[in-house]
């Protein structure tokens, strides 16, 4: 470590005092500017393109070697909201060392990232006097609102990226001790909503003999989209998805996440679906769709008892998908299998669409990215998708280059839970990491 080392520590105490919430649209242009401020200072060309409500953070750390190649690196600087705050032992917006580890909202998802990167750039520079390939640093500010603006900003400079050969992604784990996850993909996403109207107004609770009320309407449409055993009952929904191939389906089952374990950790009451549909727990949990039922609301929910008959109720729903399914065609075979089994009364929404993106592990640069981390950790996992979401296909997309993500959150990292925290040494080793990668790039 250098003495930067503690630089960027206090950029980083200065970012997580910032309460850059996008799901309230709080603090994103101050956070934009305090990274653009920091890139500039390390010796960036920045941008702060304030387009749209977050602003887009755009580095760009260049090499005086005309001919040298890209490297892009994608952040976020808002976080999820720090609720509910009564569960936190510390300040959410304060960065707290204690016991090896550091804490604070966005420290792990992703603050911690941007100033641990930061932190190797300069010191690379330092060393050496000069990188051996350009350094772009995309850092986005809607990540955990779905990334509403950044398939914009992409297109708008797609015409810099020429050169990238790897994109290194923000997320990704610290494995046990010391075992680096190497992450090539993720899950896209649908979320829609679904609403029953079936009066002008509440009725009073006695018509209930005699009325089919918004609530029980909306409750038989979401029950038909699947079967009594939980299996997802939408036509249609892989007709366009792309099958895992041979490895990809060796490399999740080698990982540690085990059906026991996931009961045990969160304490289910019920078995998992995979026990009850009899379909295979890792197809499902990496290369196949959810329907989740983020929320519903209906009728009266306050104090004592308000005799109604509930004339609205909706639902807001999501589908994770797989890299071929198009989330606006996936949309429509919901819309279409509701009127199949009879509720195309039910209006349907779509409120959020990403598609979903793997990379192919076997690409050179990310096979020298797992050397590298093989070198420096006990151990490298390798993992070619998330169950997670993030807007990988439209960086794919206008960046055309493989993506990786290597992080430095742990298993009880506590990510958009209260008290989230990162160890210490493995925010050091992360230093380490994007150091020995950049170095990599030097012509032998």
């Amino acid at each position: 470590m250098t003495d930067n080392r503690e630089k960027y520590l206090d950029l980083l105490r200065d970012l997580i005092a910032i309460p850059s919430v996008s799901a309230r649209q709080e603090g994103q242009l101050e956070a934009a500017q305090l990274v653009g401020q920091a890139f500039a200072e390390a010796g960036a060309e920045v941008i702060i393109d304030e387009t749209y409500p977050a602003p887009f953070v755009f580095g760009k750390f260049l090499s005086h070697d005309s001919a040298a190649k890209t490297l892009v690196i994608y952040n976020h600087y808002d976080v999820q909201p720090e609720d509910p705050i009564a569960l936190w032992a510390t300040n959410p917006f304060e960065l707290v060392a204690k016991e090896g580890k550091l804490f604070g909202r966005g420290v792990a998802d992703d603050k911690g990232h941007i100033t641990a990167r930061l932190n190797a750039i300069v010191d690379y520079r330092e060393a050496h006097g000069d990188w051996p390939v350009n350094i772009f640093f995309l850092v986005e500010g809607a990540e955990e609102s779905g990334s509403t603006y950044f398939r914009e900003y992409l297109a708008k400079y797609a015409t810099e990226f020429a050169d990238t050969d790897l994109v290194i992604w923000e997320s990704g784990e610290v494995r046990g001790a010391d075992r680096l996850e190497v992450l090539g993909g993720n899950k896209g996403i649908i979320t829609f909503t679904l609403t029953s109207e079936t009066a002008n107004r509440d009725l009073h609770s006695s018509f209930a003999t005699v009325v089919d009320s918004a609530t029980w309407r909306l409750i038989a449409a979401l029950n038909s989209l699947r079967t009594p055993a939980g299996a997802i009952a939408i036509d249609g929904l892989y007709d366009d998805a792309i099958l895992p191939n041979e490895r990809e389906n060796e490399l999740v089952r080698s990982l540690d996440v085990r059906p026991t374990k996931i009961k045990q950790d969160f304490g289910l009451q019920r078995p998992l679906l995979s026990e009850t549909t009899g379909e295979d727990f890792y197809d499902n949990l990496y290369f196949k769709s959810n329907l989740n039922i983020e929320g519903i609301q209906s009728g009266y929910q306050g104090a004592g008892v308000k005799t109604v008959t509930p004339a609205t109720a909706s639902a807001k729903l999501e589908i994770r998908l797989v890299p071929g399914q198009i989330p606006e065609d996936i949309f429509q075979k919901v819309v279409a299998q509701l009127a199949k089994n009879g509720f195309d009364d039910i209006q349907a929404e779509l409120t959020l669409a990403t598609p979903g993106y793997r990379s192919d592990m076997t690409a050179p640069r990310i096979q020298a990215l797992i050397a590298l981390g093989q070198r420096l950790y006990s151990e490298v996992e390798v993992t070619p998708t998330s169950p997670g979401t993030g807007p990988m296909y439209w960086a794919n997309e206008y960046i055309q280059a493989p993506i990786a993500a290597v992080g430095l959150a742990y298993h009880d990292s506590l990510v958009h839970a209260p008290n989230e925290n990162i160890r210490v040494a493995d925010y050091d080793k992360h230093v380490e990491l994007i150091q020995a990668l950049i170095g990599s790039y030097e012509v032998k």
